[in-house]
């Protein structure tokens, strides 16, 4: 599940919170030159490979339906 955030986070372009399939919830942002910052508070966390692909799907899905 990938939301956005209604009040962007400083020094990003869009921001908001995803859940992947483990329960894990973290934050997200894109900056201006398009990096994506992922942040679960859990030290050396990694989503599966499935996760981070479906994550991208469905936050360029989110983002092209709010004309972002």
């Amino acid at each position: 599940t990938v939301t956005l955030d209604r009040i962007v986070k400083p020094g990003s372009v869009v921001s908001g919170t995803v859940r992947f399939s483990d329960g894990v919830s973290a934050s997200w942002m894109l900056d201006q030159l398009g990096r994506l910052a992922l942040d679960a508070g859990k030290p050396n966390y990694r989503p599966s490979p499935e996760d981070v692909q479906a994550f991208q799907t469905e936050l360029r899905n989110l983002l092209q339906s709010r004309g972002i």
